[in-house]
């Protein structure tokens, strides 16, 4: 699989900033550590004016950050989940 600008086309002039928090050891972040492996890559290099953060922190429950224009900010957890079904709910952010 692979995200790409067609994929992200119809909310990035909305998204300003996504942050990935995530545990860099812990069993609960192991895919939100595989999709920053697998889908990171194409992410950004797709949409260069976004701003992607990734932060690792130890004990902590991974989460997807996504902020908006005028300071409107959604965030959902991604504890246990597998990199696909991140993918899956990023992808849900646009519409």
């Amino acid at each position: 699989m692979r995200l790409t600008l067609a994929v992200l086309g119809n909310f990035t002039h909305k998204l300003k900033e996504l942050r990935i928090i995530l545990d860099p050891a812990s069993d609960a972040s192991k895919g939100a550590r595989e999709f920053v492996q697998r889908f990171y890559p194409n992410l950004k290099r797709d949409n260069p004016q976004l701003s992607i953060l990734v932060r690792e922190c130890n004990g902590i429950q991974p989460r997807l950050y996504a902020r908006y224009a005028k300071g409107k900010e959604v965030s959902i957890s991604l504890t246990n989940q597998e990199a696909p079904d991140i993918k899956k709910q990023l992808d849900a952010f646009g519409k």
